[in-house]
């Protein structure tokens, strides 16, 4: 069976859609069939879609157990929601600390 990721973005070079030739002068059923194996192949990556875990709700979610990262970025999470505040800051070595609650965050760099 084929799939998306079987088609090529120039539509002149897809000359075959899961096996079945739909190249210039193709016979005339085989038009028909490759619009059936289409159909399936769009339903194969809509069933893989809806699969793919979407990941922390926009609200009423929580993390748990171990939070991995890899690359940039990083996550944030203070131990005890009794922290008030939760910014971060970023500053020039020298800099005054800015105002805030507990919980608020300063990287000073050079």
């Amino acid at each position: 069976m084929s799939g998306f990721h079987d088609y090529l973005s120039t539509p002149a070079a897809n000359v075959s859609l899961g096996g079945i030739n739909v190249a210039e002068a193709c016979p005339p059923g085989n038009l028909n069939n490759a619009i059936r194996q289409l159909m399936a192949d769009g339903r194969a990556l809509a069933d893989e879609v809806a699969a793919i875990d979407p990941g922390m709700p926009a609200s009423g979610g929580a993390f748990t157990g171990d939070i991995t990262r890899s690359g940039r970025g990083g996550y944030l999470n203070h131990a005890s929601s009794a922290l008030p505040d939760g910014r971060v800051y970023v500053l020039p070595e020298g800099s005054a600390l800015p105002n805030g609650g507990e919980g608020v965050l300063v990287f000073f760099y050079t």
